[in-house]
């Protein structure tokens, strides 16, 4: 992957245009929840697979608390265009208010299934190697560089929509 700094950030609208032009493109858009103590990840990877003409386009949501205190939430929707799956989408979720970028043919569904740590570690190369034996303290620094590298991405995303 590449350094957030390099990324090509993406709307939600721009997603159904993009997986028609260029199929093998994949997505994930990513939107923190903080709540009292808690912080949750929202994740969604959007994928057209090469296999199924029914409804080749399919996207995985997943919602995960940070500190693993209660089960993570998953779902899975598809569709037989991609104007239909982000429709889908928009339903189940304010997808307006996540951060979409393209991802690697290499970075899978599985991905999002991840606890949001390790992901953000993985999709972000400049966080460095997800250790889960470092202490509480070092992995509470890393989830506040993780939820501030996002808070980035959303400032930059919210310029470049109001510089259109």
């Amino acid at each position: 992957m590449k350094n957030s700094d390099q990324l090509s950030l993406y709307f939600a609208d721009q997603l159904p245009t993009l997986l028609i032009a260029h199929p093998t493109f994949k997505f994930i858009g990513l939107k923190i929840n903080r709540e009292e103590n808690q912080t949750a990840l929202h994740s969604i990877y959007i994928e057209k697979e090469d296999v199924s003409d029914e409804l080749p386009f399919r996207a995985l949501i997943t919602i995960a608390e940070w500190n693993n205190k209660s089960e993570e939430e998953e779902f899975f929707l598809e569709a037989l265009t991609a104007e239909r799956l982000i429709e889908k989408l928009q339903r189940f979720e304010n997808i307006g208010s996540f951060v979409f970028f393209k991802i690697p043919r290499s970075v899978t569904m599985d991905t999002v299934n991840m606890y949001p740590q390790p992901m953000f570690c993985k999709l972000f190369p400049e966080l460095g190697e997800f250790d889960r034996d470092s202490s509480v303290q070092e992995l509470q620094q890393l989830e506040e560089k993780s939820v501030k590298l996002l808070e980035g991405l959303e400032l930059r995303l919210k310029g470049e929509q109001q510089s259109e």
